[in-house]
């Protein structure tokens, strides 16, 4: 075994191979010294370059490690976000008993969590130097003797913490942290029980980020957390993100609680001070590139005090950065480098961790080295470590205690003023302090300014934990005046308060009323036979069914292809009742909604839709209104077939002035959507409205483009260009409607005519401005209509009649109507009913031409014997074969091309390789049971029995379809073969129908089996069959076979199987003469090619070429007749076109598709 031992110096890599034949014990110390490194690759690509470049630094140190070199060996131990703990752990323990074994004497690493692998370091005696774990129990020097580390721990961080505290006397605080990073929740246990032990007071810890989303980045979370304390607290320890520090401080802000500077926040990072971003403390652009630097947002930072790594004093430490980036990119990580992202992003502070990791414990085991002691010893070289300082590659000097934790250098950092920042702010983050740790003491760090640098306080002084009377007032004593003035307020309100209740308590009685509300449950669905799913039926109840109305044939433009109106209906108390759903989730019921309900209930106007109620149940939100059996008025226009006289349409013109007159005066005020398919005609020819009010409750419902275009074609052109435009329209925006909508009725040609243009487009020009109305030229109508039409689409809604005056405007139009309603609904009934006689004769010749479509689908599915007993609802017993002979084939290597090729490039491979078999059996007396993917199977001899003949046809067809296949081209990979594999086997077989739904005609038996394992162990381009298909071949004789031997089967063990090679085409002529002189009865005879082996020609020509002219007609009239149950006359009259045609001789052609096209019935 081997292993890649890197040895990297200051140019790059070198490495070589070490061979072991031993345990780590017989490592030679002499000539290297290989370290262990476990690492989260996925978590710390950017600090991975670290390692090797302090690997670099030692081997070019003539100080270190005189006369040997140090080298690495890396594992990648796996991140570990949304990794148990235990599972991290084995990967690592792993990892270093692999490391051990070969030859590897320390441990750096690993990230996050350690205690498991610092155990099992310990019990091997090998040091471990981690720059990342912040577990508290490593620190417990009993037990973790080998263990030491560069990052400080939480209780370090937390001395700091406190120390500030302390320092600014603030002894009541709330601490907030967040669940990333990692490190987190440990600081912010280790700031409680520190400020327990020195006495101050922790009034709440709270925790964000349990919903892992960060996309609303915690600002829910975070005001509830505001809210609940900032009357409990002054000062607040942030441990958390810089990102949600930002966040967390716009929530403060949003509560105007940084503006008198009577808050603070402490925030506790590890992101190390940049100077040179300085001005950029609250926009990072590839974290929070959308919050601005604004003169708001820097005021509220000035009450922030970060608390964070110190800035690096090493003046070349940018360059290491630069160097660590390289390293990254090399062996052994590869991180994939790019220049756009790799850049831009700071090198977390964890690389410095992990440089003087692996230089410290180079100096201690230089010496031991020098003093002649066992490099493998890990106590001994961490006693060289603990209560020692050494000079981090930041340029600090780093103390590291009696337990293993460096000690770490903090600054805090915050906003100060700085000329050198250009713009209107003038303000910068800078250190103003620093802590100063004691050696050989568990005593706080002391905090210390810098030189010249004070903390600028907001209103100028600092910040007190607690207000001077307390959170509550109860420290002072308040003036007893105060104490009046709020109660005479507070009655005073309450009083004006009460009053308003008692105003309005009759009419929110009113409000409050739910007899508009129906329970689902009390509606009792129609059922119908006749349902058409829609797009949105997840939005309401599954209860809710379609009903097709009438169908209507939309000609108003040619191109349009005929569509049908639908809606909902139920029966609720006695009534039928038309479901309109409103396709949203849930509803809030909120008093406006209330009051839009109670207009409702009010409404009543013969011409007004009566509204039931609404059922406000989740999922299943709808409005009921009574149902009109003969649909909308955009239906009634839509059918041709009704012919509408002046009589009938003046009745419905004046049924909508005489609603519309009743809305305008009524509470609804206008209707704002007033459109042909909003008036809806009831039985008795009476047109009433519907589709107004209950604007917010039915508001943010998801409707399509198209709808929403196609409404603005009978909207007002001042409404169109006003986006905040009423959902209720105006009453002056209903007048055009109206006029749009007469147009409509007179002309029924649509609301704009035959023009061109689409809906989007000619919304485009009214809303310009343009005086762009519908064609009135061709409208045969009197003048006094036209000119009332053109005053309600006027361009100015002040020139635009109210609808009392346009009644008067089309009283001459409304001349000779009968007053009883009644009368002219007789008289509009007697036109009715004359032309539905014509209309139901035209249905049922509709009805007769389905019912062909459907047989001749129908006998495409199944066996006509058995469809035709399907059809008179007979039971389809299963019947039983003596013997039938069963074809097997797929294609070897499908799953291959399969992956090279698009899904839809492998559909229609597949349906041209199955068009052209499906041509090809047809020629057969043969019956195609089904294909699965590549497999194809063909029975013969069932389900209409034809002696022994069976095993021929087979025979014959396979031979045809392996000719074929060397020829098929494939349209996507040219020049590509299909390797078409066969089997075929003779037996008894049952067969029956199985199913309701989609019955299939199934074949049952073990024949079954044995014909599929014959494909299976067959070869590519050959034909396998049994021994006993092959006896009924020699029976019949004129085939050519090779004998294959005793072949292994699944589930039969070794059989005697053979080869299919060849036909004779004399012998299968003279079959075929004989066949067509002595079997009358037969369903299909073909014509099969000369197949020899090694021949070439074309089958199709070769066989035409040898038989006799005659022989193929007087076969061609007996396949029409036999297979008149599975393809139409047509069909194969073109069939047999084809093969006759010249182009057939000179290659192949694929066959047309079949299509079957989707039938609705009336």
């Amino acid at each position: 075994m081997s292993i890649l031992i890197i040895f990297p110096d200051s140019n790059g890599y070198s490495s070589f191979f070490y061979e072991y034949l031993t345990n780590a014990s017989n490592h030679n110390f002499e000539e290297s010294v290989t370290i262990g490194f476990l690492g989260a690759y996925g978590d710390t690509q950017v600090v991975l370059g670290a390692l090797p470049l302090a690997v670099a630094a030692v081997n070019s140190d003539a100080a270190l490690l005189p006369g040997r070199r140090l080298a690495f060996v890396a594992a990648d131990i796996g991140s570990t976000r949304g990794r148990k703990r235990s599972w991290f752990a084995a990967n690592a323990i792993r990892a270093m008993t692999e490391m051990r074994d070969t030859g590897t004497v320390a441990f750096i690493g690993p990230d996050d969590t350690c205690s498991a692998e610092a155990l099992v370091a310990a019990a091997w005696n090998l040091p471990m130097i981690s720059y990342k774990c912040a577990d508290k129990v490593v620190s417990d020097k009993k037990v973790y003797f080998t263990f030491a580390r560069t990052l400080p721990p939480s209780t370090k961080v937390s001395k700091s913490v406190v120390a500030l505290l302390q320092a600014f006397e603030w002894k009541k605080f709330v601490v907030v942290a967040g669940r990333i990073p990692a490190w987190g929740p440990q600081i912010k246990d280790a700031i409680k029980d520190l400020a327990v032990q020195y006495g101050l007071e922790v009034t709440g810890v709270y925790e964000f980020g349990k919903s892992k989303n960060y996309i609303p980045k915690y600002i829910a979370e975070m005001e509830k957390i505001v809210i609940a304390t900032y009357q409990s607290t002054r000062v607040y320890v942030f441990v958390g993100e810089h990102i949600a520090l930002v966040d967390f401080v716009l929530c403060l802000q949003r509560q105007h609680l940084l503006d008198l500077g009577e808050y603070i926040v402490i925030s506790v990072d590890d992101e190390i001070y940049d100077p040179e971003h300085k001005s950029n403390i609250i926009q990072r652009r590839y974290l929070d590139p959308f919050i601005g630097i604004t003169k708001d947002n820097l005021h509220s930072f000035r009450s922030v005090l970060k608390l964070t790594p110190s800035h690096p004093r090493n003046p070349h430490y940018k360059d290491l950065w630069e160097t660590m980036r390289n390293f990254s990119a090399q062996e052994p990580f590869l991180v994939p480098y790019h220049e756009g992202i790799f850049d831009t992003i700071q090198i977390p502070i964890h690389a410095a961790h992990l440089y003087d990791a692996v230089m410290i414990y180079a100096r201690a085991l230089t010496e031991i080295f020098k003093d002649g002691e066992d490099p493998r010893n890990g106590s001994a070289i961490v006693k060289r470590i603990l209560n020692r300082s050494y000079d981090s590659v930041q340029g600090h000097t780093v103390y590291i205690d009696e337990n293993g934790d460096a000690e770490g250098n903090f600054s805090v950092v915050t906003l100060l003023d700085d000329k050198e920042v250009n713009g209107s702010v003038r303000m910068s983050m800078q250190p103003v302090g620093y802590f100063q740790f004691k050696p050989n003491t568990s005593e706080l760090p002391e905090f210390k300014y810098y030189d010249e640098k004070r903390i600028q306080w907001v209103g100028g002084k600092q910040p007190l934990a607690e207000p001077i009377c307390g959170f509550t007032g109860r420290s002072c004593i308040k003036p007893r005046w105060k104490m009046d003035l709020t109660v005479l307020t507070v009655g005073f309100f309450l009083t004006i308060a009460i009053a308003a209740c008692l105003k309005h308590y009759r009419y929110e009685q009113k409000l409050a009323c739910l007899l508009w509300k129906i329970d689902i449950k009390d509606v009792s669905i129609i059922p119908t036979t006749e349902t058409i799913p829609s797009a949105k039926t997840s939005m309401v109840s599954t209860k809710l069914v379609q009903v097709c109305r009438q169908s209507v044939v939309h000609s108003l433009v040619p191109e349009l292809s005929p569509k049908q109106a639908y809606t909902h209906i139920g029966l609720y108390k006695g009534s039928i009742v038309a479901i309109k759903p409103v396709y949203k989730r849930t509803i809030d019921i909120t008093r406006s909604i209330r009051k839009e309900l109670k207009q409702m209930r009010d409404v009543r106007h013969e011409n007004i839709i009566p509204f039931i109620g609404a059922c406000v149940d989740a999922g299943n939100i709808c409005i009921l209104t009574i149902y009109c059996a003969r649909g909308s008025l955009e239906d009634v226009l839509a059918n041709e077939d009704l012919h509408l006289d002046n009589m009938f349409v003046s009745s419905l013109v004046a049924d909508i002035i005489k609603g519309m007159i009743y809305l305008h005066d009524s509470d609804i005020v206008s209707h704002g959507n007033l459109r042909s398919s909003n008036c809806l005609v009831d039985s008795r020819w009476v047109l009433q409205i519907t589709d107004f009010g209950l604007h917010e409750f039915k508001g943010g419902q998801d409707e399509s483009d198209a709808l929403v275009q196609k409404r603005k074609l009978w909207k007002a052109p001042e409404l169109l260009r006003n986006p905040q435009s009423p959902p209720r329209g105006t009453q002056k925006g209903d007048v055009y409607s109206f006029g749009i909508l007469l147009y409509e009725i007179v002309g029924r040609i649509g609301p704009w005519g035959r023009v061109s243009l689409s809906d989007e487009e000619i919304a485009s020009k009214v809303m310009k401005g343009i005086d762009f109305r519908p064609n009135t030229s061709l409208l045969d109508i009197a003048e006094s209509v036209l000119l009332c039409m053109k005053s309600c689409w006027s361009e100015d809604p002040e020139s635009r009649p109210d609808f009392r005056f346009v009644r008067v405007k089309l009283k001459e139009m409304q001349a000779g109507l009968k007053p009883n309603i009644f009368d002219n609904m007789l008289a509009m009934m007697e036109k009715y009913a004359y032309n539905l006689e014509g209309q139901v004769q035209q249905r049922t010749n509709e009805l007769t031409e389905e019912k062909k479509k459907t047989d001749a689908l129908l006998n495409r599915m199944l066996p006509r014997t058995v469809a035709e007993s399907l059809k008179r609802g007979d039971p389809v017993e299963a019947e039983s074969f003596s013997c039938v002979t069963i074809y097997f084939s797929d294609i070897v290597g499908f799953t291959e091309l399969s992956a090279v090729s698009t899904p839809l490039q492998v559909v229609g491979l597949l349906n041209d390789l199955y068009t052209c078999f499906d041509s090809i059996i047809s020629n057969y007396d043969v019956y195609k049971v089904e294909t699965i993917g590549d497999a194809y199977m063909v029975v013969s001899g069932l389900p209409v029995r034809n002696g022994d003949r069976h095993a021929v046809e087979i025979a014959s067809m396979a031979l045809h379809l392996l000719s074929k296949i060397r020829r098929f081209e494939i349209r996507h990979i040219p020049g590509e073969l299909l390797r078409l594999r066969i089997g075929i086997h003779s037996g008894p077989c049952v067969a029956g129908v199985v199913g309701l739904k989609m019955p299939r005609y199934c074949l049952f038996g073990d024949t079954v089996n044995t014909a599929s394992r014959m494909e299976s162990t067959g070869d590519a381009f050959r034909i396998h069959i049994s021994h006993t298909t092959y006896t009924l071949l020699e029976n019949h004789g004129g085939f050519i076979c090779e004998q294959r031997g005793w072949t292994q089967v699944k589930g039969k063990g070794q059989m005697l199987t053979h080869w299919l090679i060849g036909e004779n085409s004399e012998r299968r002529n003279a079959r075929l003469r004989e066949s067509n002189q002595s079997i009358q009865s037969s369903e299909r005879l073909s014509e099969t090619p000369d197949l020899l082996r090694q021949t070439g020609n074309d089958l199709v020509s070769h066989a035409f070429e040898r038989t006799d002219a005659h022989l193929l007609s007087q076969l061609h009239l007996r396949a029409v007749k036999s297979c008149s149950g599975h393809h139409s006359q047509e069909m194969l009259i073109a069939m047999s076109k084809r093969r006759m045609s010249p182009a057939r001789k000179t290659g192949y052609h694929s066959a047309p598709v079949i299509t079957f096209k989707d039938t609705s019935f009336a």
